[in-house]
């Protein structure tokens, strides 16, 4: 569970002792370990949002998606299952779950993709567009409840954000 504490917090902060069955314990609080921290902000975030977004009857995922599907579009791209997937970072099964139920609930509509006859396109419908900017909204409203404890250092907090993104993007 530690394997993720730099070397440096393990001398300084883990004390080993021996538990009643002689086995080796480490010693070390959870709220040391960055990895754990960023868990715990994950879900703190995600609440928020998802609090944000039940009056819409949307979950975080499906707004990303809406968001995501309108990017692409803006952009000139025509969105599929795959491409949202690759975009998104979330699991293609999660994606084709959740682009079900927003097809059966009017947001989104499938077609057949221009360049691949295999895949579908992904585009918003009227009532996609209509609640996507209602989404909006209710996440400006998270973002600034959320992260207005990071106050004026957003851009160094996104920086990192981003270094970290790239660096998993480069394995």
């Amino acid at each position: 569970m530690f394997a993720d504490v730099p070397a440096g917090l393990k001398k300084k902060n883990a004390k080993a002792r021996s538990s009643k069955s002689g086995a080796e314990t480490i010693q070390a609080p959870p709220e040391a370990i960055l990895g754990y921290r960023l868990w715990q902000v994950h879900y703190a975030w995600h609440r928020e949002i998802e609090r944000q977004l039940d009056t819409l009857t949307l979950t975080h995922l499906q707004y990303v998606l809406l968001a995501a599907t309108n990017h692409l579009l803006n952009a000139g791209q025509v969105p599929s299952q795959t491409a949202l997937a690759q975009y998104t970072k979330i699991e293609k099964m999660m994606v084709s779950k959740n682009l079900r139920q927003l097809e059966e609930r009017g947001y989104v509509a499938r077609k057949p993709h221009p360049d691949n006859g295999r895949a579908n396109s992904i585009d918003l419908t009227a009532a996609g567009r209509t609640i996507l900017q209602r989404a909006f909204k209710a996440a400006g409203a998270a973002h600034e409840s959320f992260f207005g404890a990071v106050g004026s250092d957003w851009r160094k907090f996104d920086d990192m954000l981003r270094r970290l993104m790239v660096q998993e993007e480069s394995r």
